[in-house]
């Protein structure tokens, strides 16, 4: 079977794969620091970035991890590993060419854009609105590769409903 080649597929994919391995390592590491003091090991990382231990963003983020529980942790890291394998499970579909991966890729794309939309209209940021773009193309290019795929579909359907029979050998008495 010959794949066909299409780039904006590939780099779905690439993307998708891409996204899955970086979040699945980002759960290792959370999982990692449980029952550690994460408000230290944020300290230690900042001053090994060289970033200003007054700076306000830092102290910002310092005093949000102060309170947070392993449990709290274990949850986010086990959310973010299966957050991971949403993102290779759609890759790997996609890779095979399956339909019900462009439908997951879809809808689960489709699922976080009106959280983009919020985030750009609070606060328009370049990372917000590069996301929804970004999100908002792979959805319309799978949601147009799918209805292309369907009239095709169709077509066949109906080009081998509507040949000639007559040739069918017939039964004599």
């Amino acid at each position: 079977m010959r794949r066909e080649r299409d780039g904006g597929l590939r780099a779905i994919i690439a993307l998708k794969g891409f996204y899955g391995i970086l979040f699945f390592l980002v759960g290792l590491g959370v999982f990692a620091i449980i029952n550690k003091d994460v408000s230290d090991l944020a300290e230690q990382a900042a001053d090994s970035l060289g970033i200003d231990p007054d700076n306000r963003y830092l102290l910002l983020v310092l005093e949000s991890l102060t309170g947070v529980s392993p449990k709290q942790l274990a949850a986010v890291g086990l959310g973010t590993i299966m957050y991971s394998g949403l993102l290779l499970t759609m890759a790997w579909g996609l890779h095979l060419r399956q339909a019900w991966a462009e439908w997951l890729t879809i809808a689960a794309t489709a699922f976080f854009i009106p959280i983009e939309i919020y985030e750009v209209v609070r606060s328009p940021y370049l990372t917000y609105t590069l996301a929804l773009v970004v999100n908002a193309l792979i959805v319309w290019y799978l949601v147009r590769r799918r209805m292309r795929s369907s009239s095709a579909i169709g077509r066949q359907l109906e080009a081998s409903l509507s040949r000639d029979t007559t040739g069918s050998p017939t039964v004599r008495s």
